[in-house]
């Protein structure tokens, strides 16, 4: 392999544990590509923190191999000097990949992996800023792509207990939907009642105190498929959404507020039609004022809740106050097609495979 840049600066550090897809990890150390960059393979997501230590300063890119939980403690951990000058790939290879769907790699790990390579090498990668968020809550700090808590998150916390497998989602989905509607078990109840908490967002106290949903995020994108603000963000803010109704409503609305539609006011159902009476210029409906769907630089949450995720990870804590804002800025590898509709990242795949 001809080196236009120098492959010793590039690190594939491997969770070989993420998703249990050994076949495919196999494929990635077996390739040419492999052969000419550094390989750390870690024996669990624990030996990440060491794994990172061990990359060395002349380290440039580093593919990681693993889920968001691998990301997620890598993130942590990364030197806080090291954000600028440390490039980072998420090739994929857990059980959700989030954020690696978000920079457009949507199919095999082994493949991301030799365009990451191939593009580092020739000097035509294709980089974007993402900030991350930071999570401080006591003495303990986290660092992510998305801030999460309420019902939602105690519904994950609930699947991340149980088995875990296509039809126990699906399975705790349903039960949770029915359950916002249907009384059952206590347990069900208490999963999916409100949270509450005082909310400030860039000093500002939001004025509701019960929420069915809190989360911040810097991509834009919660989960494949739910990508729910409406604003754009600038450099120095991340999105924030946060819905103060009953879990009852937010499970009716979740389809349209998974596609970043606002939510409409019932109250305003019930108005006089006027066509002075138009909230966006289109519709006669104002959008629910409980729905706070924007953009900041700053919250401060006050609440007993102790459960909150940080990009799909949950942490406990009993301490009353949670900061978050923007931490380290990072330069993530990305598909030509990241940006793109999923109709058309199709396409474009298509033609890349015909022309390839």
């Amino acid at each position: 392999m001809s080196d236009g840049r120098s492959l010793s600066e590039v690190v594939l550090l491997c969770n070989p544990r993420a998703g249990g897809r050994w076949k495919e990890l196999a494929t990635i150390l077996d390739s040419d590509e492999a052969r000419h960059v550094r390989r750390i393979v870690t024996d669990s997501v624990d030996d990440v923190a060491l794994a990172l230590e061990a990359i060395g300063r002349e380290a440039k890119l580093l593919c990681i191999y693993g889920g968001d939980g691998t990301i997620q403690q890598i993130l942590d951990r990364l030197p806080d000097d090291r954000g600028e000058e440390l490039h980072l790939a998420l090739i994929g290879g857990g059980t959700m990949n989030v954020t690696s769907r978000w920079c457009g790699f949507h199919d095999r790990p082994a493949d991301h992996f030799r365009y990451v390579v191939n593009g580092y090498r020739t000097g035509n990668l294709l980089l974007r800023e993402v900030p991350l968020i930071e999570v401080r809550r006591g003495r303990h700090r986290r660092r992510g792509f998305t801030f999460g808590m309420g019902p939602m998150v105690r519904v994950l916390d609930a699947f991340e207990r149980g088995h875990k497998s296509k039809r126990a989602a699906v399975a705790l989905g349903l039960r949770s939907a029915v359950g916002a509607w249907v009384p059952l078990a206590t347990e069900t109840r208490a999963m999916l009642a409100e949270m509450e908490a005082s909310i400030e967002l860039d000093g500002e106290r939001l004025p509701y105190d019960r929420f069915s949903a809190l989360f911040a995020n810097t991509t834009g994108q919660i989960n494949p498929g739910i990508v729910p603000f409406v604003e754009q963000r600038t450099r120095d803010t991340f999105y924030v959404a946060a819905y103060a109704a009953p879990s009852r409503e937010v499970a009716l609305a979740l389809p349209i507020l998974a596609r970043g539609l606002l939510p409409r006011d019932t109250g305003s159902l019930l108005q006089r039609l006027s066509p002075f009476d138009r909230s966006d210029g289109r519709s006669p409906f104002k959008s629910d004022p409980r729905y706070v769907n924007t953009t900041g630089g700053r919250l401060v949450i006050e609440t007993d809740e102790p459960l909150l995720t940080v990009d799909g990870e949950l942490i406990t804590s009993d301490a009353p106050r949670i900061e978050v804002d923007l931490g380290l800025r990072l330069r993530l590898a990305v598909s030509p097609t990241a940006a793109l509709r999923p109709g058309l990242r199709r396409a474009a795949n298509v033609v890349g495979a015909v022309q390839g």
